[in-house]
């Protein structure tokens, strides 16, 4: 667990030093006397397209070396601090003092230490001074935000392997950067991958590491970003912080709301990009908002917007989509400010030059010759309906095709028989038309009033009922129609005192709610499932517990103008702490979330210690694909399955001094849904009933579901062959393969009793070691 924490805290050094740190201090002169939002909403865009554009910018001209990467990024900061007077004038006196024998380097040293605490001591003032007056606010919010990261690292630490198939795929990508290769596997937005890349090679931390704990860090940002755009929508400053803890500690009751929430464990594109589509919201609602003569400035607003927007489209196009939606449930109560012609001008041109920012690379890359990455085509199978995976419009055809088709009735039947139905039919179409006809003049307004009913219905019972059961989808209604009511009344209010219609929010985030349900239901409504509906329940929930809010919301901003508006941050606190011990009360506090499990965690912990102890790439581990990643920049790797294929060859060779044979004597069910459990504050073990449907393979806690190996599945024929990944999931295919290497040990100790010894045994698990000769390798073909 210690080497683990250790790697944490490297990330996160990584991680702020690159998202924060690097671009506070490059462009400290144009955040100078900014608001901490605005310096947040700067770095968090503004570093993601930087590192992007530099990284595949080299890699364009053929150029992108770790040495040079250094140098960039290094360089750069370390110019912008010797660019102020007074450092500069500070060094060289040093430098002067230490030459000239005034000054020796314990005494340079001491100087440094007693200078660089002091400038923290200064540093630590400013922000009490910022803080002053909303020091428990900030406090609640530190507080949500450590029990966030402390929730979906959890399983991280419990089980440190890669929790998401996707993670592997994400990081061969990143390997290939280290090599040299943008695009490696065809173009796809990869300012992810490049942000991992520079972390790697300006703190030498491991790309496994960084892939294993990034995610959970960077749902920090996600959750700054939701606040954000909370403050600005909410009448009260203070609704956030319910929301927030709501979202924290309430429980979810479909898979497809699980697998949303447990999808924020995973270092994969869009979860790292979701922040940027509340970030594109709330600075096009502040570019909204100004008035008419700030319309001709290309403001900050809107280069805050611009930024989001191509940081969204250089991360994941999924996040742009999903913006989009946001953005326009907005947007479309404020169309007569979106239309005025400064304004519409100067947001056309920004939308341009974002998304030119964010795709040139892509696009230069393309004409290049680089192909298109397959997970494109995806992306439009999900539109178009083929993909089985996520995609469910292909689900919802085969359902309206279970009756039985005219065609088919018309071949069971004899020739008359078929003469007397095609009469019958056509009559009956006749009939039919005519009464379409009659419909149609009489009651235009019926058939359309059926329409709208039969949406909401199917809207209600595909969508919320799907996702939050009966009792739940009932309440949301409720508070769906409550929220309009509210937003009538404060409309009606502003129209009647201002005069004008107004750019109204409460409108906004119950749209936004209500969009982002009918977005999850398209296929059913016979809509284009433009987002495979499971990617939008984390936003959606996000949005339905905020449109829930709003009577919290309106309740604080009416007392806000009396007395009690001073007892607001108490409330606060006694009201998030009400949110966690009430979940907990009534049985609906979040459970633990789940990996698919691949492997064992003292294989993960042995092959650490081999990276450790033997010089790099002088051996081999012969095992399944999980090891390839996590040993890949030390040692060597081979697939089990190709193991398995060569040995049966005359001649075989592995060419490294020291070969590991990893072999699970109780081979695991490969990607099983294995859900964590823990200490009960934290969550509770609850998840796996809501599965009682589903055919993926479940496990929780110490129970871990596997097989056993035996001699006679030796020399059994494999089910399923190709990919090495696709043949692990096959339980008949695993066994086979981990007896097989088993027995090829014993048989290879009987021939050489002296040269393969066990490394390490548990229950589980065991590994031989074989030191070979370099000079005279080892047969290991039959």
């Amino acid at each position: 667990m210690g080497y683990w924490i250790g790697e944490f805290v490297k990330v996160l050094i990584g991680y702020i030093f690159l998202m924060y740190l690097w671009p506070t201090v490059v462009f400290r002169k144009k955040l100078a006397g900014k608001n901490l939002t605005y310096r947040f909403a700067f770095c968090s865009t503004i570093s993601i397209l930087l590192i992007n554009t530099i990284i595949l910018g080299l890699g364009l001209f053929h150029i992108l070396k770790g040495r040079i990467v250094l140098c960039v990024f290094y360089g750069v900061f370390l110019l912008s601090i010797l660019k102020e007077r007074d450092l500069w004038k500070y060094f060289l006196l040093h430098v002067r003092t230490f030459f000239s024998g005034t000054q020796g380097w314990k005494t340079l040293i001491l100087c440094l230490i007693q200078d660089i605490v002091s400038g923290v001591g200064g540093f630590l003032k400013r922000v009490n001074k910022k803080v002053k007056g909303r020091r428990l606010e900030y406090g609640i919010l530190i507080v949500l935000l450590g029990f966030a990261v402390i929730y979906f690292s959890y399983g991280a630490f419990n089980c440190p392997s890669y929790g998401w198939g996707d993670m592997y795929v994400h990081h061969a990508w990143i390997y290939g950067l280290k090599k040299g290769q943008i695009f490696s596997a065809g173009v796809y937005p990869e300012a992810m991958h490049c942000f991992i890349y520079a972390i790697n090679i300006m703190f030498g931390i491991p790309i496994y590491s960084c892939l294993l704990f990034l995610g959970e860090i960077h749902v920090v940002t996600l959750l700054v970003a939701v606040y954000c755009l909370l403050r600005e929508v909410m009448k009260s400053k203070y609704t956030a912080y319910f929301i927030l803890t709501a979202f924290l500690t309430l429980d979810v009751v479909c898979i497809d709301e699980i697998y949303g929430i447990s999808r924020l464990q995973y270092t994969i594109p869009q979860e790292f990009g979701l922040y940027t589509q509340f970030l594109c919201a709330l600075y096009l609602i502040r570019f909204l908002k100004r008035d008419s003569e700030s319309d001709r400035k290309f403001n900050d607003d809107l280069f805050l917007f611009m930024t989001a927007l191509a940081s969204s489209l250089a991360i994941h196009f999924y996040v742009t989509i999903m913006a989009f939606f946001l953005c326009a449930s907005f947007a479309v109560f404020g169309l007569t400010r979106v239309f005025r012609r400064k304004k519409i001008f100067a947001l056309i041109i920004a939308v341009i030059v974002g998304v030119v920012i964010s795709t040139t690379p892509m696009v230069l890359a393309f004409a290049s010759g680089i192909p298109l990455q397959g997970s494109l085509n995806w992306g439009m199978n999900i539109i178009n309906g083929t993909d089985t995976k996520e995609g469910r419009t292909q689900v919802v055809q085969s359902e309206d095709e279970e009756e039985t088709s005219e065609e088919e009735m018309m071949e069971d039947t004899t020739e008359e028989q078929t003469d007397q139905l095609e009469q019958i039919k056509s009559l009956t179409d006749v009939k039919k038309n005519v009464q379409n006809i009659e419909v149609e003049k009489r009651n235009p307004i019926k058939e359309i009033t059926e329409k709208i009913k039969s949406f909401v219905q199917l809207t209600y019972s595909c969508g919320y009922v799907q996702l939050y059961g009966v009792m739940r989808a009932g309440w949301l209604i409720k508070f769906t129609l409550l929220a309009v009511i509210l937003t009538l009344i404060n409309m009606t209010v502003k129209v009647v005192r201002f005069r004008e219609f107004p750019f109204e929010m409460y409108a906004g985030i119950t749209f936004a709610s209500v969009l982002f349900m009918i977005l999850y239901v398209a296929p059913f409504l016979g809509l284009p499932e433009i987002i495979a509906g499971s990617r939008l329940c984390l936003t959606e929930q996000i949005l339905l517990l905020s449109m829930m809010a709003l009577s919290v919301d309106e309740i604080f901003f009416l007392l806000s103008k009396t007395k009690a508006e001073r007892l607001f941050p108490c409330l606060t606190l006694i009201g998030v702490a009400g949110i966690y011990a009430g979940t907990n009360y009534f049985g609906v506090y979040h459970g633990y979330l789940y990996y698919e499990l691949t492997r064992y965690n003292s294989v993960v912990e042995l092959t650490n210690e081999i990276i450790k102890k033997y010089p790099q790439y002088n051996y081999t581990i012969i095992s399944t694909t999980e090891e390839l990643y996590q040993v890949i920049e030390d040692g060597r790797h081979e697939e089990l399955l190709d193991f398995h294929n060569k040995s049966k060859q005359d001649k075989y060779i592995i060419p490294t001094e020291y070969l590991f044979f990893y072999v699970e004597k109780n081979p695991i069910e490969y990607a099983q849904y294995h859900f964590f459990d823990g200490p009960r504050w934290l969550a509770q073990a609850k998840y796996i009933p809501n599965y009682k449907y589903s055919t993926a393979i479940l496990s929780e806690g110490d129970d871990i579901k596997h097989s056993k190996i035996a001699e006679k599945y030796v020399d059994n024929s494999l089910e399923i062959m190709g990919k090495a990944s696709d043949a692990y999931t096959n339980i008949k295919n695993r066994r086979i393969l981990e007896s097989e290497v088993y027995y090829w040990c014993q048989e290879f100790k009987k021939r050489f009793p002296n040269e393969i010894k066990v490394y390490y045994e548990d229950e589980d698990f065991i590994c031989y070691i074989v030191k070979q000769n370099p000079e005279h390798l080892y047969d290991l073909g039959i």
